[in-house]
C-alpha cells in the first residue's frame, strides 16, 4: 500500500489521567493546554485526541483541515462538546441546529441580515455609543469590560426590540447574562447531564437566568403579535420572514430560541471585542493617534456613520488584528455523522471534533511573530494565502456566522465613536489577559477616560 494513502488513528495527547483525562490541565489553563497541543503532536499530525474526563475529543490543529470540515457539514455536523452547552441556552436555533435544520432556518432568517437592514441597525449602534460617550466625566475611572458589555446589551436589545420596554429589557438581560455564560462554560468542560441537574446554587442560578431571559423575549413576542406591524427591528424582520419553500413563519418557540442565540453571540462578540480593541489602542498610542488622524480626514467634525467605515482602512486592519489575537469564540465543536477521514486519520462516527480559533490565529506558520500586535500584517500586499486560510473569526462555509456583517460594523463603529470623544489609558499596571468563560473576554480592565479637544465635537 502506498504510505501516502495509509489511514491511521490520530495520536493521543500525553498526560491524560484515568477517568479525569486532561480535564485538570484544561481547567487550570485552557488556552495554554490547547496551544501546547498545537505545537506538539498536533503540529505534525493535524489531529490529536484529548480527553475531557473520559470523553475522547478530536482536536483539529491545521487550518486546511478546519476549512475542510467546515466545508462538509454533512459529515462534520454542528454538535459536540461546545455546541451541546450552547443548545441548553439557544435550543435548536440557527447557531446550534444540525445541518438538515440549518438548510431550512438560514434562508428564513437571512433577509433579517441584509445590508439594508444592517444600515438600519447601525443607527441604533451610533445612538447608543454617542449617548454613552456623552455620559462620562473627564478623569472618570471605568471598568471597561463591564461598560462595553452593558453597551453591547443595549445595542443588541434595541436592535432586536424597539418597543417601550426596550431599555428595561436590555438592563435585565445584561444582569442575567453572566450567569448564563458561567453555566455554559461548566457544561462545556463537564458535559454530564446529571451534574447540571443537581440542586446546586450554580445550577439554580443558571436555570433562573435562562427562564428570566425567556420570559423577557416571550413578552416582547406577544407585544409584537398584538401590533402586527413591522417596526424595522430585528424581531420584526424575523417574525415577518417565511420559509421560501412552504411560506411557513417561525413559531413563538422558534423565535425565542433564535433570539436567545443571537443575544448570546452578539452581546459577547460586541462587548468583548470592543473592550479588547480599546485595550490594544491604549497600549499602542501611536496606532491610536494614527486612527484618530484617519478619522479626522475621513469624517471631520460631523457625526460618524456606519458608511464611513469603508474610508477607515487602518481601523479595519487594527480590528482584524484584534480579532486574530482575541477571537471571542475561542473554541468551536462539531460531531461526525459517520466514519470519516481527516488529514489521513480515521475519525469514528459520532466523534467529538473541536478546533480552537485562538490557537489557529496564533500559528507561526501563518502569522510570523504570532503573539505580536501588528495591524500592518493586514496590508493588501502582505496578506498571504496561509494567513487568509487561518483567519476565521466568524467561521466559514455554510455555517459562517449569520451576524458577521453586523459584528464587523457595530464593533469598530462603537470604538471609533468613543475614541472621538475620549482618550483611554490603563488605570493600573496590572496585565490584561484573556479570561476564558465560554467566550474569550479581557480580565478586569480598569481605564481612565480623558476628554479630547473640541475638534471632534459634532
Amino acid at each position: 500500500m502506498n504510505p501516502a494513502l495509509t489511514v491511521t488513528a490520530p495520536p493521543a495527547a500525553p498526560g491524560a489521567l484515568p477517568m479525569a483525562g486532561h480535564l485538570w490541565q484544561i481547567l487550570r489553563d485552557p488556552l495554554l493546554f490547547f496551544e501546547r497541543q498545537h505545537i506538539g503532536a498536533g503540529a505534525r499530525t493535524g489531529v490529536v485526541v484529548v480527553r475531557v474526563g473520559p470523553r475522547p475529543v478530536h482536536l483539529v490543529t491545521r487550518p486546511d483541515l478546519v476549512r475542510q470540515l467546515l466545508a462538509d457539514p454533512g459529515t462534520f455536523d454542528k454538535g459536540g462538546i461546545f455546541t451541546e452547552g450552547v443548545r441548553t441556552l439557544a435550543g435548536n436555533s440557527v447557531a446550534t441546529c444540525p445541518a438538515a435544520d440549518h438548510q431550512v432556518q438560514r434562508p428564513i432568517l437571512q433577509p433579517a441580515f441584509q445590508r439594508r437592514r444592517i444600515v438600519d441597525y447601525s443607527r441604533v449602534t451610533e445612538a447608543c455609543a454617542d449617548a454613552l460617550a456623552r455620559s462620562w466625566q473627564d478623569g472618570q475611572r471605568l471598568e471597561m469590560v463591564q461598560s462595553m458589555h452593558r453597551l453591547a446589551a443595549e445595542v443588541v436589545t434595541r436592535t432586536l426590540f424597539s418597543g417601550p420596554g426596550t431599555v428595561q429589557a436590555g438592563q435585565d438581560i445584561q444582569r442575567l447574562f453572566p450567569h448564563l455564560l458561567a453555566g455554559l462554560y461548566r457544561r462545556m468542560l463537564l458535559p454530564v447531564a446529571w451534574v447540571h441537574s443537581m440542586p446546586l446554587p450554580a445550577n439554580i442560578g443558571y436555570r433562573a437566568a435562562l427562564n428570566g431571559i425567556n420570559r423577557i423575549i416571550d413578552r416582547e413576542i406577544q407585544t409584537y403579535r398584538g401590533g402586527g406591524r413591522d417596526r424595522g427591528d430585528l424581531l420584526s424582520a424575523m417574525m415577518h420572514a417565511t420559509d421560501p419553500r412552504t411560506g411557513a413563519a417561525l413559531t413563538d418557540t422558534e423565535l425565542t430560541e433564535q433570539v436567545v442565540g443571537m443575544l448570546m453571540a452578539a452581546i459577547e462578540t460586541t462587548g468583548s471585542a470592543a473592550a479588547w480593541l480599546l485595550h490594544i489602542l491604549s497600549a499602542h498610542p501611536q496606532v491610536e493617534e494614527a486612527v484618530l488622524g484617519e478619522l479626522r480626514i475621513a469624517v471631520g467634525d460631523r457625526p460618524l456613520r456606519a458608511e464611513d467605515l469603508g474610508n477607515l482602512p487602518l481601523l479595519k486592519r487594527v480590528f482584524a488584528e484584534v480579532l486574530r489575537l482575541y477571537p471571542p469564540f475561542w473554541l468551536l465543536s462539531r460531531v461526525t455523522t459517520g466514519p470519516a477521514v481527516l488529514g489521513g486519520h480515521h475519525i469514528p462516527g459520532g466523534a467529538d471534533i473541536v478546533f480552537s480559533l485562538y490557537c489557529l490565529h496564533r500559528d507561526a506558520r501563518a502569522f510570523p511573530f504570532p503573539h505580536r500586535f501588528d495591524p500592518d500584517r493586514w496590508l493588501p500586499d502582505r496578506v498571504s494565502d496561509a494567513q487568509q486560510e487561518a483567519h476565521l473569526p466568524f467561521g466559514a462555509g455554510t455555517r459562517q456566522c449569520i451576524g458577521d456583517v453586523f459584528g464587523r460594523t457595530a464593533i469598530p463603529l462603537v470604538v471609533a465613536t468613543l475614541l472621538r470623544h475620549w482618550r483611554f489609558r490603563h488605570a493600573t499596571g496590572r496585565e490584561v489577559t484573556p479570561l476564558v468563560k465560554g467566550t474569550l473576554r479581557p480580565s478586569p480592565l480598569s481605564m481612565v477616560v480623558t476628554r479630547r479637544t473640541a475638534a471632534f465635537a459634532p
